[in-house]
């Protein structure tokens, strides 16, 4: 393999890409998870958030329940 040398010229590279089925691929990208998934990952997501909210809830009520036990005794 000859290496090739560089002579210090500029020389244009015209990088022409044919996007006329960009449209078509992303269009097929939205299909890639079926709705079906999509709907269970929602309902997950959702009940998750409660579940946070619950725990969140039960932190702060230990802690208040552990102030009280400190003030009793």
């Amino acid at each position: 393999f000859p290496i090739p040398r560089d002579d210090g010229a500029p020389k244009e590279i015209l990088d022409i890409r044919d996007n006329s089925k960009d449209g078509e691929y992303w269009e097929a990208m939205t299909h890639v998870i079926p709705e079906r998934t999509l709907k269970l990952w929602d309902a997950l997501g959702a009940a998750l958030l409660e579940y946070h909210k619950v725990l969140t809830r039960r932190a702060e009520l230990l802690s208040e329940a552990t102030v009280l036990q400190k003030q009793n005794s």
